[in-house]
């Protein structure tokens, strides 16, 4: 989570384009009360000049002091729309009207209560996969009277969505990669029927004592422990399954939805790229490693960390789950 407070050296403000017609107002009331000496012209231009300066001032006030926090983004599909949830306090005794919370297409008004902390969520659209940066945010304001226009520096919140590849049902899985080979199945661990395979999202009809209780206080999610009750059941989802014709984003949202459909069936299930392979497995942590795998296939981010499912990994899955 990152934080942004709006201090003075954050802030800035100008007159709007109603604001400099204002001005110029003025300036023609100051010349006619000069030139034709006219206290009722003088009157009009102390008057109208101060209520310009307390606008002004208004609208400064009506921004300073609050404060941005922006938290994590969940991983979502490609055409998924990407949600960055922000939270702006007001820490102030006195009331804010009529703020813009801007980021790039997505806008949004805002009015606060003295104290108040509002939460919303920044939507907008993904067009590739990997990770989706959030665009910079800034806050703005033109209350009271729309003389003056008063906007924040751009604060960068540093946080990302993983946007795993758009799954397409192209092919069905080979025969071959769901039976798996003996060596295969001899690298992984062989489970019994009452052994311990993995998490998964809890279904109506799962058994009471086979839901996580634990992950449901800490998630507020029902979470299934996952049992093998084959020990000889295995499916590998090979990048080399798929015909040669297809192309690389294709291939990617294929092999999605396979692992889509190993992680609904229940069985153990490894993905086999060129160059790497993961371990068989099963349930929630090891479905988001795969898909990781797939969203950065190819990209400057698909390093190491990916490779080895190191602490990133872990926290990408928890957000998503």
């Amino acid at each position: 989570m990152s934080a942004f407070t709006i201090g003075r050296r954050q802030l800035y403000i100008l007159p709007t384009r109603v604001g400099w017609y204002f001005t110029l107002i003025l300036i023609a009331l100051f010349a006619i009360a000069v030139k034709f000496d006219n206290q009722a012209a003088f009157m009009m231009l102390f008057i109208l000049a101060s209520v310009g300066v307390m606008a002004m001032i208004y609208t400064h006030n009506n921004v300073i002091g609050l404060e941005l926090e922006a938290q994590p983004a969940n991983s979502i599909f490609l055409g998924e729309t990407a949600c960055f949830p922000v939270t702006v306090a007001n820490d102030s005794e006195g009331e804010r009207h009529a703020v813009w919370l801007l980021c790039d297409e997505f806008h949004k008004l805002l009015a606060f209560e003295p104290g108040q902390r509002i939460a919303c969520t920044i939507k907008l659209p993904t067009h590739k996969r990997g990770y989706q940066a959030c665009p910079p945010i800034n806050l703005s304001s033109q209350f009271p009277i729309g003389i003056f226009f008063c906007w924040t520096k751009r604060f960068e919140s540093g946080q990302r969505c993983l946007v795993y590849p758009r799954p397409l049902d192209l092919m069905p899985l080979p025969e071959s990669s769901s039976s798996g080979s003996k060596q295969r199945a001899d690298a992984r661990v062989r489970v019994g029927a009452e052994d311990y395979a993995g998490m998964k999202a809890y279904q109506a009809g799962d058994r009471l004592r086979d839901i996580h209780w634990p992950s449901l206080a800490k998630t507020h999610k029902l979470v299934s422990i996952q049992y093998q009750d084959e020990a000889g059941s295995a499916l590998s989802i090979s990048w080399f399954d798929i015909v040669n014709h297809v192309d690389t984003e294709e291939r990617l949202s294929q092999l999605c939805h396979w692992v889509q459909q190993a992680e609904q069936s229940g069985v153990l299930y490894q993905l086999e790229m060129p160059g790497h392979s993961t371990d068989y497995g099963s349930g929630t942590n090891h479905y988001h490693r795969c898909l990781k795998v797939l969203a950065l296939w190819g990209n400057e981010q698909s390093s190491d960390s990916v490779m080895t499912g190191g602490a990133q990994n872990s926290v990408d899955e928890e957000q998503h789950a």
